[in-house]
């Protein structure tokens, strides 16, 4: 019976070819045509997992820089299924400075919208990272592989073409778009030499064990906005020694708190560190866990697709806004305060991360991209039973269990404190403007 079932549906599929239907007619395999109900396991996933592994094979690919790569990732995973998703509408108009965008004719053509999304995805990781043999290697392989498991694209030569050339079109003109935000090759540049601090009291000064003249992409600070319009950004304290100011008690808080950690507090500050130039980035290891929770039940392509697309969105603007806060008040470390006007002996448990202290960019990023998970999954089928993050298990940590998001969201923030390399008012105001960014993404990124 399966047999004959199958040889029927292979039948009435090539049939269905033979037509100049549209591209959305119900048909035996639907899944082939409609973008929105095929599994995001099958294709998004796969390539989400081998752009953190290309990403992770470049030590300049730093935090802001991968979530620019996530952004335009998600962007073209999107618009390459739109056609493919006619309850869905484009990005065109909604993504600042994306137009010009080509669009399919499916008035006489079918396309395959997982080859369509396979090949833009690939060509645009191609264009966007550092070129590498290894990493192009991976993207190929991959994009290859892809085709060869969908035995719809062997059957119709001309439609897997068709497919092919037009996400390789789609992915030309995204990455011409992310060419003029401000932040294309930004890898060459991490400390340009040319930067120059500006003469204020409290004013940002290298840390061990990088001791960088210069602190870390400060030209980012005027990347392109891709969504954002709540850009407000509060002054933090004033700057002072004085005993009775918020500035001096914030400082000793953090001093006190060093006194006090235990090792087991040590390690949480280590797990959630992701320090600058090692694998992974903050970046990274939140979308691991993310892909985590897309596989943890029968989520369909348009489910995943708005979800990546809001994540990488909340990370490249929260990145951007962290930074104009950063580089706008560029404020020393509490280890550097410390040693100045408390303790000429006191060391840091963790290295400073090479950048000016407020606002604490990964409470930031933390708070948006925890509460655009919780949006998409607070009626998750099935359930959300736990979350375990595996990420650091190669490097001989143990995995970490959570019951729900919001102990995910907890435990990185506590990290924060404990890392004794952020003010707990940066940490506040992080926090603040992340929530805030994840609810204004969530509320203006609506696809359907």
């Amino acid at each position: 019976m399966a047999r004959w079932f199958q040889m029927a549906v292979l039948a009435l599929s090539l049939l269905a070819m033979q037509c100049s239907d549209p591209v959305v007619v119900p048909d035996p395999y639907p899944t082939a045509y409609d973008g929105a109900h095929f599994d995001t396991d099958l294709l998004a996933t796969q390539w989400y997992e081998c752009a953190t592994w290309c990403m992770e094979q470049h030590a300049s690919i730093v935090d802001p820089i991968a979530a620019r790569i996530y952004a335009y990732m998600g962007i073209t995973l999107y618009q390459a299924l739109v056609p493919g998703m006619p309850q869905y509408r484009s990005l065109e108009g909604n993504i600042t400075g994306l137009e010009g965008l080509p669009f399919p004719d499916t008035s006489g053509n079918r396309y395959h919208w997982a080859l369509v999304a396979n090949a833009a995805i690939a060509e645009l990781l191609r264009q966007m990272l550092p070129p590498s043999e290894q990493t192009r290697r991976r993207i190929d392989s991959l994009e290859a592989a892809n085709i060869a498991q969908r035995w719809l694209a062997q059957l119709d030569t001309a439609m897997r073409e068709r497919s092919v050339r037009y996400g390789r079109e789609l992915a030309a003109r995204i990455v011409a778009v992310a060419g003029n935000d401000g932040g294309e090759r930004a890898w060459e540049k991490l400390f340009p030499p040319d930067y120059q601090l500006p003469p204020v009291p409290g004013v940002w000064a290298p840390t061990a064990p990088d001791q960088a003249p210069v602190p870390l992409l400060p030209q980012w600070a005027s990347v392109r906005f891709l969504v954002a319009r709540d850009t407000a950004i509060e002054a933090p304290p004033e700057y002072s020694t004085d005993t009775g100011s918020a500035f001096f008690r914030a400082a000793k808080q953090v001093s006190l708190r060093r006194n006090t950690l235990t090792e087991i507090q040590l390690d949480d500050a280590r797990y959630w560190a992701d320090p600058f130039g090692r694998a992974p980035t903050f970046p990274a290891h939140l979308m691991r866990i993310a892909t985590q929770l897309v596989r943890s039940g029968p989520y369909r392509m348009g489910f995943g697709a708005v979800l990546y697309l809001r994540l990488g969105l909340a990370m490249h603007d929260g990145y951007v806004l962290a930074w104009k806060a950063k580089y706008r008040y560029p404020l020393l470390r509490p280890e550097t305060y410390i040693r100045r006007v408390l303790n000429p002996a006191y060391q840091a448990p963790i290295p400073s991360p090479p950048t000016p202290e407020y606002v604490s960019d990964h409470a930031l990023i933390a708070a948006a991209v925890i509460a655009i998970l919780q949006d998409a999954f607070r009626t998750p089928f099935p359930e959300i039973e736990r979350i375990t993050d595996r990420t650091h298990a190669v490097r001989g940590m143990l995995d970490r269990d959570y019951r729900n998001l919001e102990e995910l969201r907890a435990d990185i923030l506590s990290a924060e404190q404990l890392s004794c390399t952020q003010y707990d008012f940066s940490i506040a105001a992080g926090e603040l403007y992340g929530q805030r960014l994840g609810a204004e993404i969530i509320e203006t990124v609506r696809m359907h």
